[in-house]
């Protein structure tokens, strides 16, 4: 019954496909009439625009992608169909064409190789316009890993387990990562290094790892937008990065600070939560020309906000800071920030709302009762 269930779906999936001209080629080492045994042997076989169906199993080997494919298991579900490194020392899958999709698997298994470099579960370089979708990639160096690669689409992965980081972008521009849950990871959730611009980093989740998300150096223009940071030693980190938009993140129970910034310029700040962190809700040090709009930072073991060190032209409007340990909003430089409101200032826009609600009530029945 198996066995007649996984032939009608693919079935159903090759007979779509065929429509729009693609051939598909199966894989499966244990059901005869598939047409190849192991996946490499279908890439290898395969034509620009193919499809490669892998039916659930387990398969030891390192894939080596050089042709525009889709590589997708039957069942779309990772926790059925795994992928081990054959070799440890190199990356499982490692793709170097355009327009590749992979879809579906779970994938295991690289380490270090001999020059100690850290391998992944899924390598990038040089590549554009591809998807990488519905994965648990777990106990490699590092989870996913793309270099100069540009406009692919990383989501609803899982990376866990990883030596060195869950999902790292270098020199990798116009991506999108969405939907990713990142933990237990040594070093860094997602990590954005060296000109990786105008990415998308949105609706992730990252817990138990170094920092939760960090971009250094000369990152620009990325939108990290409605991420849940916790439990990492330090939640969102920028240095020497300028004109990013952190925007509606949650960066709470950190070890250090929720939000830190570095050497950082230009970048806005708004509508983020940095409660309950151990040592500062938002901190900024040596960075300028920054925005921190309407964020809530209170709970802290020590400050809400900390504009430390040399950091100038910052404009503070409308933050929440409350019930921190040592001061709420805390500016070594006061004459070169500006601060248009506090947080005893200005109430939680909830608190607003409700009193709007009952005081349009009160109206009401009043005219109700004359």
């Amino acid at each position: 019954m198996r066995n007649i269930l996984y032939f009608l779906m693919a079935f159903f999936i090759v007979a779509m496909v065929s429509c729009a001209g693609a051939v598909t080629i199966t894989v499966d080492d244990d059901i005869e009439g598939a047409n190849y045994k192991s996946i490499q042997n279908a890439v290898d076989n395969a034509t620009d625009g193919d499809i490669v169906l892998v039916y659930p199993g387990n398969y030891t080997e390192n894939v080596y992608v050089n042709k525009e494919l889709t590589i997708t298991s039957l069942s779309e579900n990772p926790v059925d169909t795994i992928i081990y490194a054959a070799n440890s020392e190199d990356d499982v899958f490692n793709v170097v064409a355009d327009n590749v999709t992979i879809n579906g698997f779970g994938i295991s298994g690289a380490r270090t190789d001999q020059y100690g470099d850290d391998k992944a579960g899924i390598y990038f370089e040089g590549v554009n316009n591809s998807v990488i979708k519905k994965n648990n990639v777990f106990s490699n160096g590092y989870g996913i890993f793309l270099l100069d690669s540009y406009n692919n689409t990383l989501t609803e992965n899982d990376a866990y387990m990883s030596g060195i980081g869950g999902i790292f972008l270098w020199n990798s521009s116009n991506n999108k990562l969405n939907y990713n849950l990142i933990n237990s990871t040594n070093h860094d959730g997602i990590y954005i290094y060296t000109s990786s611009s105008n990415n998308e980093i949105s609706n992730n989740t990252v817990s138990y790892a170094g920092l939760g998300i960090k971009l250094v150096y000369l990152c620009e223009n990325n939108t990290i937008t409605n991420n849940t940071i916790s439990n990492t030693n330090l939640g969102i980190f920028l240095r020497e990065s300028s004109r990013n938009f952190l925007i509606s993140n949650v960066a709470n129970l950190n070890g250090w600070s929720g939000i830190d910034l570095e050497y950082s310029t230009e970048n806005r700040l708004y509508n983020n939560t940095a409660n309950f962190n151990n040592n500062n809700g938002i901190f900024l040090v040596e960075s300028s020309d920054n925005k921190l709009d309407y964020n809530n930072a209170s709970n802290n073991m020590e400050y809400g906000i900390n504009i430390n060190n040399s950091s100038r032209n910052n404009i503070l409007i409308g933050n929440i800071a409350n019930s921190n340990g040592k001061e709420n909003i805390h500016i070594v430089d006061p004459e070169n920030n500006t601060v248009n409101s506090s947080g005893q200032e200005l109430p939680f826009q909830g608190s607003i709302l409700t009193i709007i609600a009952i005081a349009t009530t009160a109206l009401i029945l009043g005219k109700r009762c004359r």
